[in-house]
């Protein structure tokens, strides 16, 4: 089963889960979208309210959540062997 994380009102990039004080920051700095936020990288510490600590909290999180993939697993059974039983009469149905 996918392992789903469930979306968080304070949280307007889905799975981010960035520190509130964090979030304020981006807000005043008029980063709205993940997109804006990944191009901001670089230069993240420069945003008012961001120090060294955050910028790296939030390199950290952009990195699981770019690493973050969905595994599908496929389930093979082996067949089950016939009995002779039935290939016997299989046989004889057929004659």
């Amino acid at each position: 089963m996918p392992r789903v994380i469930p979306k968080i009102a304070d949280d307007p990039f889905d799975g981010l889960r960035l520190p509130v004080n964090i979030w304020k920051a981006l807000e005043d700095a008029h980063i709205a979208s993940l997109e804006q936020l990944k191009t901001m990288i670089p230069t993240i510490e420069q945003v008012q309210g961001i120090g060294p600590e955050e910028a790296q909290v939030i390199r950290d999180r952009l990195e699981r959540l770019a690493t973050r993939r969905v595994v599908r697993v496929r389930l093979i059974f082996p067949k089950r062997p016939r009995s002779k039983k039935r290939a016997v009469r299989r046989t004889a149905n057929r004659s």
